[in-house]
């Protein structure tokens, strides 16, 4: 039996996931396609959304591990944002089963977690209220997965500009409406 039965049956699952239908999954099968007993499968999970869960922990923590080796805030977005968009095949049969609330929590949740990890790291000496923290990290969780569901399935999806567009949203560095119009007037008025 593999040292580490945990991953072995949590990335079979995820290979079924990519060759079927998410909603047909179930644990026979799955003990079946990783060859072990029923009594393994319930040793290390209790059923398959827990398969699941552990998963995206899992893909969440050594995300955030490539995070913080990254060079700046600027390059931990683009990784994290380049990982969502190579994620999206995935992500998106998530999606489109008949789990999907659960399927969305799920990811939101990790976002969430990815985002509270980083500022963890980050700023060890963060003083913000937890209620604040919380209801920010969420607000900011459900925006960054909405947007990255709707552009990263896109083809030739350009994750550069995807990564500047979300790092200026989260660092506040969106030039405001007037701004924009001082330099659409300047720009009228050159000859």
């Amino acid at each position: 039996m593999p040292a580490d039965m945990k991953s072995t049956i949590a990335a079979t699952y995820m290979q079924m996931i990519k060759k079927g239908n998410v909603d047909k999954i179930t644990v026979k099968a799955l003990i079946e396609e990783c060859h072990i007993s029923r009594q393994t499968f319930y040793y290390h999970f209790q059923d398959i959304m827990d398969v699941l869960e552990w998963s995206f922990r899992q893909v969440t923590k050594r995300l955030v591990e490539r995070t913080l080796e990254a060079e700046g805030p600027q390059e931990a977005v683009r990784i994290f944002v380049s990982s969502t968009v190579d994620s999206y095949p995935m992500m998106n049969k998530l999606m489109e089963s008949q789990r999907r609330k659960e399927m969305e929590l799920l990811m939101i949740d990790a976002v969430e977690t990815y985002l509270r990890e980083l500022a963890r790291y980050k700023n060890p000496n963060l003083t913000v209220n937890f209620s604040n923290m919380e209801i920010t990290l969420r607000f900011i969780a459900c925006g960054m997965l909405g947007v990255l569901l709707k552009y990263g399935g896109m083809p030739q999806v350009d994750t550069e500009r995807l990564s500047a567009q979300l790092y200026q949203i989260l660092t506040r560095e969106i030039p405001h409406a007037k701004d924009m119009e001082k330099k659409q007037d300047r720009a009228d008025q050159q000859p």
